[in-house]
């Protein structure tokens, strides 16, 4: 198949940093796929099995995603019997957010498959090249967030 001229979209460092993480996202996404959540619910099981009983919001702002992404996904891992809701025994309106023993025995099956996946993320660097790596990237969006 013949390559298709790109114009200046090689040269875009945010071009480049999406298809890296599109691909970054798939391998661990197929990892996941065998028990049964995606890699954005992996990450809210590890928060709220560290932080148990947190509220929504600090688990919203934690992971980056507005209230109305994260309640859905709170939804679905609840109808799935991995989180539950109980309410704040000071405030009974709010809810706070509890992993299941169902949710930590899949949170434990599935971090041994997020860390191999993120092992072959960096398979092609060196010790020193993953730590340049890493540091470059957190400087990238510390300067982002100066914006």
């Amino acid at each position: 198949m013949e390559d298709l001229d790109q114009g200046i979209l090689p040269d875009l460092l945010g071009r480049q940093i999406r298809l890296t993480y599109l691909a970054a996202f798939r391998l661990v996404e197929n990892r996941l796929a065998a028990f049964g959540i995606t890699p954005q619910q992996f990450s809210l099981l590890a928060i709220v099995e560290r932080n148990p009983g947190s509220r929504q919001s600090l688990l919203a702002r934690a992971r980056g995603l507005d209230k109305s992404t994260l309640v859905p996904m709170i939804d679905r891992l609840e109808r799935d019997g991995m989180v539950e809701r109980r309410p704040l025994a000071t405030d009974r309106r709010i809810r706070t957010i509890w992993i299941t023993e169902r949710g930590k025995d899949i949170l434990a099956e599935a971090i041994p498959a997020v860390q191999d996946g993120d092992r072959a993320i960096g398979l092609n660097l060196s010790e020193a090249e993953h730590q340049e790596f890493r540091r470059l990237l957190e400087k990238v969006r510390l300067g982002l967030a100066e914006q």
